[in-house]
């Protein structure tokens, strides 16, 4: 007789697909490309690790409201101190969103024996694009 509290409860392969990036990672990009950039690395990653719709959505709303939040900074204030600021700010918050939502299937990947992709590439690329693409929006939509 086989008893269920032996059984291991963690499949000993990862998931197959394209390897997610550590959550932890995406603070990076968040910081230099604002609350944009972080959702859209948090969207991939999620569905990386396969996270369920609801989830994925938090994300990309939380993504949104940073956004906002640095339109109202920007429309509020004078100077670009302030909106760069607002930028920072927001994207670690969404990078904290995503990892509140991701730790934990990340780390049940890592026990699986699956090893993290590079967010390097991905990183410096949604930063600047995303960077760029919120700087725009600011100056058509505030200005």
């Amino acid at each position: 007789m086989q008893d269920e509290l032996f059984n291991p409860t963690i499949r000993e392969q990862p998931a197959p697909g394209k390897p997610p990036w550590r959550p932890e990672s995406i603070l990076y990009p968040a910081f230099f490309g604002g609350p944009l950039a972080a959702a859209a690395l948090g969207l991939l990653n999620g569905g990386r690790l396969a996270l369920p719709a609801p989830h994925l959505v938090a994300i990309g709303a939380a993504g949104l409201v940073g956004f906002g939040a640095r339109l109202a900074i920007a429309a509020s204030v004078e100077g670009n101190a302030p909106v760069r600021y607002g930028a920072v700010i927001a994207g670690i918050l969404v990078s904290l969103v995503v990892l509140a939502f991701q730790r934990k299937p990340f780390r049940a990947y890592t026990y699986r024996g699956g090893e993290p992709a590079s967010l390097v590439a991905p990183g410096i690329g949604a930063a600047i694009g995303f960077g760029v693409l919120e700087a725009i929006l600011i100056l058509v939509l505030v200005r």
